[in-house]
């Protein structure tokens, strides 16, 4: 229905059309495309919530985006190293590699739906919330800007996907460009100091004229919500635990999924490798054993032996049962095999579903998968093969109808009948263990080609992965180890000059401490002097008071010898001071011994 209206809306451009005529034509055709994508994108989304939500996350069968705002490096380890969101993602995840404006319009419309818009957080450049990392970066001259570069810093063979696919001129990528102009301006590797922007991110909102959300470069340490794409879509998942039909039908529906149907060979061979994916492909001997077989939702409820799926859709391909089912037994306890279930290696089974635990499977997207060439071969092989053994076994009928007649006609040669059909039929059973047995190996052969082919892919990819990781660590260490040394030279400038400055600190120091007790003992000596000078004085002034005294006792007693005076010896005098006084004192005994002398005489 899409295919058709897109092409009647091409063939009426062929016509002449005015400018006005144009813009509402491509309005149209990008409606009817894009239109039921956005629908079906928001239905994935609101569903998917009930189990990712509580996890901070949001999903679709193929993406999930996650609120928590880290760096680039971290982001891609978040991605690759959980494989459960709510639901598990058995084949794992990576960050989003964007192959096509589709797969660009689905990340941005579930990068809306997380922060409820396109309304941003501040202006373009501010909010950690207005952009998301997506798995690109730029892995080759990642150090520096050409010399020659302008705005523009762009060279294809650059850039990685983390899917591992490179870029070319026919790559999809959708840049940021002049709204002017309308030329790429992104990326510009813009650098801080050594660092460099090496990561792409998708914008949040839709520019006008655009159908998704453009990309930018930044730094890798910089902080934003990352979007994570399933290596393997989720179509089928199977969950190992054990629950009768009705339950299995509830939880599905409980986690936001629905109830597997399988409507072709294909889809059967997908849920197939959806159980192998969970049980490594192991099973348990016993054949009916109840962890070999996974509920789906098909069911005879409404007609006995007539399977449908549980909304009433009807089942249109030929159902891959197992030998000798669907019996639809019954029992009084356990009731009638009403249920189907689908073992691990793909055979159908009618069961009874409200008393048997089985695992279950769930059913991401309602309206299956989109057939490709491969799948419709493989589907159509499938029914020839199923009208190829329906026409054996009427044959095998027809055969025997006709050996019974034969039988019958001819009693005579009845012991040579029936040593030809004895022989006849051994002929045959050979012929069909001959075929079995080469289809057999056929299929071995196949499968050791594929599993020794993918070994080889997982092989390479690791080697790469490793030898990546190397290179990285090796540009890390010597990053590292050129910061330290740059670092301890400093460390070492920086302890010379604080040396300088304490050896400088303490000589003015001392310098200060010398000055200042030189003043010290300079004021100490004057002071010194002075109170020697003080005491001297005082001295001084006691002898005088003391030879006033004498001398006035001298001349009331003129008839007596003159007397020596004692010093008092309790004056605080020197001894050199005690001397001089000591002498003096004699002197003037002496001249008072002496009487003056008279001339004449």
């Amino acid at each position: 229905m899409l295919l058709l209206l897109i092409t009647t809306l091409l063939a009426a451009s062929v016509f002449s059309l005015t400018a006005e005529q144009e813009m509402l034509l491509e309005e149209k055709i990008k409606n009817a495309i894009w239109k039921p994508l956005v629908e079906n994108t928001k239905d994935e989304l609101a569903r998917l919530d009930k189990s990712a939500a509580p996890f901070n996350a949001h999903a679709t069968c193929g993406f999930s985006v996650h609120k928590d705002l880290t760096d680039y490096e971290t982001a891609k380890q978040r991605c690759e190293n959980s494989t459960w969101i709510g639901f598990p993602t058995p084949g794992g995840r990576k960050l989003a590699s964007i192959h096509t404006e589709l797969e660009n319009k689905i990340a941005t419309l579930m990068f809306q739906w997380a922060y409820g818009g396109e309304e941003l957080e501040g202006k373009r450049y501010e909010g950690a919330t207005n952009w998301a990392w997506i798995g690109l970066e730029k892995v080759n001259r990642t150090t520096s800007r050409p010399d020659d570069s302008g705005k523009l810093v762009w060279e294809e063979e650059d850039w990685l996907w983390t899917d591992g696919t490179t870029l070319n001129g026919d790559s999809y990528e959708n840049w940021m460009t002049s709204k002017k102009s309308d030329e790429q301006i992104q990326p510009d590797m813009w650098n801080v100091e050594e660092d460099h922007q090496t990561a792409a991110r998708i914008f949040r909102k839709i520019r006008e004229g655009e159908t998704s959300g453009i990309w930018d470069d930044t730094f890798k340490s910089k902080l934003h919500p990352f979007i994570c794409k399933f290596n393997v879509p989720v179509h089928y998942i199977v969950f190992p635990e054990l629950k009768k039909w009705h339950e299995a039908k509830a939880d599905c529906e409980r986690r936001g999924f629905y109830f597997a149907k399988i409507r072709n060979k294909a889809e059967n061979d997908l849920l197939v490798e959806a159980i192998n994916r969970v049980y490594d492909g192991e099973r348990h001997d016993k054949k009916f054993h109840h962890e070999n077989w996974i509920w789906i939702g098909a069911t005879d409820l409404k007609a006995s032996g007539e399977f449908e799926f549980y909304d009433g859709e009807p089942i249109k391909f030929s159902i891959p049962w197992a030998k000798n089912q669907h019996d639809n037994k019954k029992t009084k306890k356990q009731g009638s095999q009403d249920y189907a279930a689908v073992s691990r290696w793909g055979e159908w089974d009618d069961s009874y579903g409200n008393d048997w635990n089985r695992p279950y499977a769930c059913q991401c997207n309602p309206h299956g998968v989109a057939i490709d060439k491969e799948m419709e071969e493989a589907n159509a092989a499938w029914e020839r093969e199923v009208q190829r053994l329906k026409e054996v076994k009427d044959r095998l009928k027809k055969e025997k109808e006709a050996r019974r007649k034969i039988r019958k006609e001819a009693r005579q040669a009845k012991k040579k009948a029936r040593q030809e059909r004895k022989q006849k039929k051994k002929e045959l059973r050979q012929k069909k263990k001959e075929e079995k047995r080469k289809r057999k190996q056929e299929k071995a052969a196949k499968k050791a080609s594929r599993k020794a082919e993918k070994k080889e892919a997982k092989k390479a990819r690791k080697a790469k992965k490793a030898e990546k990781k190397k290179e990285k660590a090796a540009k890390k260490d010597a990053k590292a180890d050129k910061k330290a040394a740059k670092k301890e030279a400093k460390a070492d400038k920086k302890e010379a000059k604080a040396d300088r400055k304490a050896a400088k600190k303490e000589a003015k120091a001392d310098k200060k401490a010398a000055k200042k007790e030189a003043k010290a003992d300079k004021k100490a000596v004057k002071k010194e002097a002075k109170a020697d000078k003080k005491a001297a004085k005082k001295d001084a002034k006691a002898n005088k008071k003391a030879k006033k005294a004498a001398k006035k006792e001298n001349a009331g007693d003129e008839d007596e010898s003159p007397q020596w005076v004692p010093i008092d010896e309790s004056l605080n005098v020197d001894t050199a001071e005690s001397d001089v006084i000591k002498k003096r004192s004699v002197d003037e005994r002496e001249n008072v011994a002496s009487p003056p002398w008279t001339p004449g005489e």
